[in-house]
């Protein structure tokens, strides 16, 4: 569920932050896992599917899908997910990328008559460490998912802020934004687990290269997050001329 306030947030910014999204718990449980796992351990990105469940059940988090739904439709699926981790001492190429209608049109954010959200590919970002003013890490541009001028400006830009969070926020933005990433500053890692969802039609990543995830799958609904892009919720029939419409996303929104 979304809120008509977290509705405004992310229109007017084109992301929005739910804070101490996770437990206490998750967080330790997270960390843990990924450090005592070899592939996590150096910087940049990695995979973790195949570290543990407790990775498959936050890509299916209720409370998480609930949010979707409604920025997605009820059609949605999971695309492609990555781990991050940056040190200060690493350095990266600092960027800003992505934008609306970016990448063969796949970012887009529009409103349809009667107050429904339609976004293309989707990031949902879970913060396992404090980001304080400063620290560095992921950047943006508010409000630039709305442009209508193609630009990017430098990545120490008045216009581009770096939000503070901590462990446990959750961080939700379409790739519409402008967005990226600064030089991690903080003596503590960044650790971050990063989904991408997408409308249910839609894929970003190639398919055969996501498929496989099917086998840590433990449940239905993270099986069918994980099924291929096809246009669903309406059979069409050429005879007949009749079909199902999806579900008014309207009704999942409170005041």
């Amino acid at each position: 569920m979304m809120t008509t306030d977290d509705l405004y947030e992310f229109d007017l910014n084109g992301y929005i932050i739910y804070r101490n999204f996770l437990s206490t718990r998750d967080i330790h449980r997270a960390l843990t896992i990924l450090k005592n796992c070899h592939g996590a351990k150096g910087s940049g990105k990695f995979s973790f599917f195949e570290l543990d469940s407790f990775f498959m059940e936050l890509m299916a988090h209720p409370r998480t899908i609930g949010i979707l739904k409604i920025m997605l439709g009820d059609w949605l699926r999971f695309d492609h997910a990555f781990g991050l981790k940056m040190t200060k001492k690493e350095p990266i190429h600092e960027n800003l990328h992505a934008g609306p209608l970016q990448n063969q049109r796949s970012f887009w954010y529009q409103w349809a008559p009667g107050q429904i959200m339609h976004n293309g590919l989707l990031k949902v970002s879970y913060t396992l460490n404090d980001v304080h003013p400063g620290d560095g890490g992921f950047i943006c541009i508010p409000g630039s998912h709305k442009a209508n001028i193609a630009h990017r400006p430098n990545h120490d830009s008045h216009l581009v802020i770096n939000p503070s969070m901590q462990a446990g926020d959750l961080l939700i933005f379409t790739e519409a934004l402008v967005h990226g990433s600064r030089q991690w500053t903080a003596n503590c890692d960044r650790t971050a687990l990063i989904y991408s969802y997408a409308p249910g039609c839609l894929a970003w990543k190639n398919y055969d290269l996501v498929k496989h995830n099917l086998q840590f799958a433990t449940t239905e609904l993270q099986r069918d997050l994980l099924r291929p892009p096809f246009v669903g919720n309406y059979d069409e029939h050429t005879l007949q001329h009749t079909g199902e419409w999806p579900t008014d996303r309207r009704s999942k929104i409170r005041g």
